[in-house]
């Protein structure tokens, strides 16, 4: 008889585990206590607008998560490479474009002459890039206590640089205002943002999960299942205990959820704001009286993301930044954005109308010195844990976590038979 395993959380972590652990002939069963699979990669149909929960997007130069999730078969698009910059304004908004030089090497000539930024931080940028594609991840991954702030400086970008352009891309990737996050996770998102585009599937963020889901029997996932207790060799459910002989945690069951949160803001407009697939970063986000890291428009990369004679405009504001206005509720933040989009692109913004406001908690893991400190193994482990708090608060850190698990699964399993 085969080995029996629980996997609980059908996240993108739990799924992998339970798509190759069946794979390997096991007995498995997936509890998820929500109504749908997907964890944070969840995509909503509200009035023919495709809305993700916040703003997500593929990778494609993560080097594990290409090898598991078929690009093609989800029908993604990219987003242009390098981001369009803007400085608000309510007489007239300045608008640069930084190209990426080894990509779009001609509108990156054209764009040295914006004087956005100085020849030696454009300079320093192309350093770092060469530096870090020359890289192995374990090389990037093994040593560094700085934050991304101090690495920067110590790189010699201006601090005003840092401000308009590293603050409103990264501050918004890793939700947080001050770029307190370890500069080895800026190194290697910096690294991969460099090696890929980043791209929108035809049907949202949620065909990643559906894709992983596709390759397992429905009758393995049980939702709206909520596991009441668990240990290293039973659920239990409803009072009912079944029993295991391995148990997989896929979510983050630790007391201390991270802080971090954000807010994402839909619209719908009669026509894009943007004239290129890039994303506008906001130059101004230090402003204490600012919200707004940066804006996208998914439907000008992917079409499906609305109906045909609208635009969908998807605003990030990094969750700290509203607590230090005192803004907390929906309400407040809505009105908010809107004052600061109205600055961004006069009036055209009337004829917005609101579509969501979404506010995620426990958005990402914190990902400091401490994270990447070794942990000793522990011969008495109760169950097995994923996840990407366990690595770095990304789609491939959550499958770097759940391939190593699913291992650790087999080696434990092996070791029973034996």
């Amino acid at each position: 008889m085969a080995p029996k395993i629980a996997v609980i959380g059908a996240g993108i972590g739990g799924l992998y585990c339970t798509k190759s652990l069946l794979s390997d002939g096991y007995d498995v069963e997936l509890f998820e206590k929500s109504d749908r699979i997907g964890g944070r990669m969840k995509t909503d149909l509200v009035e023919g607008f495709q809305l993700d929960h916040g703003f997500h997007v593929i990778q494609t130069g993560y080097d594990l998560t290409k090898q598991i999730i078929d690009y093609n078969q989800l029908s993604t698009r990219a987003f242009e490479p390098g981001a369009k910059v803007i400085r608000p304004s309510k007489n007239s908004s300045r608008i640069w474009r930084l190209s990426d030089p080894f990509r779009r090497p001609f509108s990156s000539f054209k764009d040295a002459f914006g004087f956005f930024a100085s020849p030696f931080d454009m300079l320093r940028i192309l350093k770092i890039r060469r530096r870090l594609l020359k890289m192995s991840v374990e090389d990037i991954f093994a040593k560094g206590d700085m934050t991304t702030q101090e690495w920067l400086r110590n790189q010699g970008f201006s601090q005003s640089f840092i401000n308009r352009f590293f603050v409103p891309l990264f501050g918004g990737i890793f939700l947080e205002s001050e770029l307190r996050t370890n500069e080895r996770l800026f190194k290697f998102v910096f690294r991969t943002m460099s090696r890929g585009d980043m791209a929108l599937p035809k049907n949202g963020i949620q065909a990643v999960p559906n894709f992983l889901a596709a390759q397992i029997p429905n009758k393995i996932i049980h939702l709206n299942t909520k596991v009441d207790t668990f240990s290293k060799d039973s659920v239990t459910i409803n009072g009912v205990r079944k029993g295991f002989d391995a148990v997989i945690v896929a979510y983050d069951n630790r007391e201390n959820l991270s802080t971090k949160h954000v807010w994402t803001v839909y619209f719908s407009a009669p026509k894009s704001p943007l004239t290129s697939n890039h994303i506008m970063l906001n130059s101004e986000i230090k402003n204490v009286k600012n919200i707004i890291s940066y804006i996208s428009v998914p439907s000008d990369v992917q079409p499906s993301y609305s109906p045909d004679d609208r635009s969908l405009v998807c605003v990030t504001v990094v969750g700290d930044k509203c607590e230090a206005l005192g803004l907390f509720n929906e309400e407040q933040v809505k009105d908010k954005v809107t004052e600061e989009l109205l600055e961004w692109f006069g009036d055209s913004t009337l004829d917005w109308s609101l579509i969501e406001v979404q506010h995620i908690s426990n958005a990402l893991p914190e990902t400091d010195s401490e994270v990447f400190l070794p942990n000793s193994p522990d011969s008495e482990l109760e169950y097995f844990s994923c996840g990407d708090y366990m690595v770095h608060g990304s789609v491939e850190g959550t499958l770097l976590s759940a391939k190593k698990t699913v291992e650790q699964v087999r080696i434990k399993l092996a070791t029973n038979e034996g």
